[in-house]
């Protein structure tokens, strides 16, 4: 058989059509199924990249509202310390001068004693002491939160 004969003959020529008409038909199916996957994916991509940027844009407002939360807690932190320190700084002031003072009335009061001694030495008083000048000593009064 040669190529004049194969192409002569009707019966196969119409073989040979029906086949190339088959797989024609099974190309454009498939070109019509890829299109509409296609579509859907263009739809899916275009519905995934607005909740993108919906997410991003809450993921940003959140931080947005987390940084001036923390600066704000900063600043209130801030303050407190200050206010606190000051008021540690007072405290420590008054404690000093009130040890000072105390110091003082003590010096005078030793100074004072034996001046005017009592005849019997038993009825006199000893000198005060450290321990008994802090013991005296009003307590230094706590910081208040208020």
């Amino acid at each position: 058989m040669n190529l004049q004969t194969i192409t002569s003959d009707a019966a196969t020529l119409s073989l040979i059509l029906l086949v190339v008409a088959g797989l024609l038909l099974l190309s454009m199916t498939r070109i019509v199924f890829l299109l509409r996957t296609n579509t859907r994916l263009r739809e899916s991509t275009a519905t995934m990249e607005r909740q993108i940027c919906t997410q991003q844009s809450e993921i940003l407002a959140a931080r947005r509202d987390s940084n001036a939360w923390r600066g704000e807690m900063q600043r209130v932190f801030d303050a407190f310390r200050a206010e606190f320190s000051k008021r540690l700084v007072e405290s420590e002031q008054r404690h000093l001068d009130l040890t000072k003072r105390q110091e003082i009335m003590n010096q005078a009061a030793a100074a004072i004693v034996p001046a005017a001694a009592p005849e019997d030495e038993s009825a006199a008083l000893p000198p005060p002491s450290e321990a008994d000048s802090s013991a005296a000593m009003p307590p230094v009064p706590a910081l208040s939160l208020s």
